[in-house]
């Protein structure tokens, strides 16, 4: 059972924001390492290693924070009843976050976004995502707009959707992250590619140094079919970054790159960066699959 949960390492849904919060000495080493497992896909280990930051920190916001994100992960790659256990343990672990820090913006994000997606029988309620996102919208304008998106899609609202991401322009023009959430939008709801790539290209005149855009830039061709040439050359430039807390993964971009490859029948090619992808984390299902169709 697949439930869409917010995930740590997964830039689409993603969602997070990568607020940085003081760790102790005990917990700092450990939320790394769980970080890093994360990155590899270990889920399994990433949760052991937030359990123990939460035991020894148990009033950390940020410990509570990231075993609630990877036991969403866990929950999504789980069987129906054991998900259901794990998704409870989610909220449970939003909730705990927010209550020790109320102004901790990735912890009420984390936890509008399951109220909205999640079925009322694991917690989901939309009246207290509504809430989360006038809290967050409070803190931080930006990411309110983004979490009232979310809330509207889950509830099948596109247009409202996107009149979030058009005010968020509005109130703020200079910033390349609105015009990524709405590229996004435009690529994955509306399937208006040629739009999306100009909000991404638009992020990128904005700050040419905003890698995101990049990788949705080759993202969006690889699922696309257009602009080849534009989504190899973003991906290239991409892998040559060290992606920030939040951003997307080498091992995606590899495997974006690859697809761009193999929509070219260049096999040869795919096949290295799906492979490439795979060592860098051997939980990417997309990349085993892919390796499947290309001899």
């Amino acid at each position: 059972m697949r439930i869409p949960l917010t995930l740590l390492a997964a830039f689409a849904t993603a969602s997070l924001l990568a607020q940085t919060h003081a760790l102790s000495a005990a917990e700092g080493p450990l939320i790394d390492q769980g970080r890093a497992a994360l990155s590899r896909g270990d889920v399994d280990a990433a949760v052991d290693l937030f359990e123990k930051a939460v035991a020894q920190s148990p009033n950390s916001a940020t410990a509570h924070y990231y075993l609630g994100s990877a036991l969403g992960i866990k929950a999504q790659r789980s069987g129906m009843f054991s998900a259901a256990m794990l998704a409870g343990k989610t909220k449970e672990h939003f909730e705990k976050a927010v209550a020790l820090d109320p102004n901790y913006v990735d912890a009420r994000f984390a936890l509008a976004e399951y109220y909205a997606i999640a079925p009322p029988f694991m917690g989901g309620d939309i009246d207290k995502a509504m809430a989360q996102a006038a809290e967050i919208k409070k803190r931080d304008s930006l990411q309110g707009h983004r979490a009232y998106a979310i809330i509207y899609s889950s509830q099948k609202k596109p247009e409202l959707t996107k009149k979030e991401y058009l005010d968020a322009i509005k109130e703020q023009p200079s910033s390349p992250k609105p015009h990524q959430y709405l590229g996004q939008f435009l690529a994955n709801t509306e399937k208006n590619y040629t739009a999306a790539f100009n909000e991404f290209e638009t992020a990128l005149k904005l700050d040419a140094t905003y890698m995101p855009a990049l990788y949705l830039i080759g993202r969006t061709a690889a699922n696309s079919g257009a602009n080849f040439a534009r989504g190899e050359e973003a991906l290239k430039k991409y892998l040559t970054t060290t992606p920030k807390e939040g951003e997307p993964a080498l091992a995606n971009a590899h495997y974006w790159l690859g697809m761009i490859y193999e929509k070219q029948n260049r096999k040869g090619e795919a096949r290295q960066q799906y492979e490439t992808a795979l060592k860098m984390n051997p939980s990417l299902q997309m990349a085993t699959d892919a390796l499947k169709r290309v001899p």
